[in-house]
């Protein structure tokens, strides 16, 4: 059967980080900025309907200067960590080093093999994917995520998109665009 669609991926310490922060980034920025400023508001609010306008004109405009700050080092900090966490694990295992992945994209499943920069071939058993093995797809500028687990924060495989063509590109989009309609359960197209 010939595939729709093939592309390779070369598991650089680099591209290995950029999916680290990236999937810890879509989990965690979004809801904390959410509860930043439904904190904010909601203080604002409860100042105001008190009757607190010293309170309001002191104390909370200078919590709302500090509070940001707090929260965008906090999160400076955070990506340093992960960073950090990204190289040591990178570093110890062996197996992501320098680590060449091809896809095939078939209608109803992914094929997946690899190798290593100095080997010569690739494994010759190719490891499949349906698509419904997928729960997330996280695109990103230069590259797609593909998540096996809601729950992980690191990407099952990554696909780099100067690596795919423009119909692979739109193919991935639609996929993830089911799986967000579908609450992370994937329909086969």
């Amino acid at each position: 059967m010939k595939p729709l669609y093939e592309t390779e991926s070369v598991y650089t310490f680099d591209e290995y980080k950029k999916g680290i922060l990236a999937v810890n980034e879509r989990f965690n920025i979004r809801s904390s900025t959410q509860a930043a400023l439904g904190i904010s508001i909601g203080v604002f609010l409860i100042a105001l309907a008190s009757g607190r306008y010293q309170v309001v004109s002191s104390g909370f405009f200078r919590a709302l200067v500090l509070f940001p700050l707090v929260w965008i080092l906090a999160y400076a900090f955070k990506s340093q960590a992960l960073s950090v966490k990204a190289e040591q694990r990178y570093n110890s295992d062996a197996g992501l080093q320098d680590l060449i992945v091809k896809f095939k994209f078939f209608w109803n499943l992914i094929e997946v093999r690899h190798h290593h920069s100095n080997a010569n071939d690739y494994n010759p058993k190719a490891i499949e994917f349906a698509y419904s093995d997928f729960n997330k797809i996280i695109e990103t500028k230069t590259n797609f995520y593909l998540m096996t687990t809601e729950e992980a924060k690191e990407p099952t495989f990554f696909l780099v998109k100067e690596n795919c063509s423009e119909k692979l590109i739109a193919f991935m989009q639609e996929h993830a665009r089911i799986l967000a309609s579908n609450g992370g359960k994937q329909m086969i197209i």
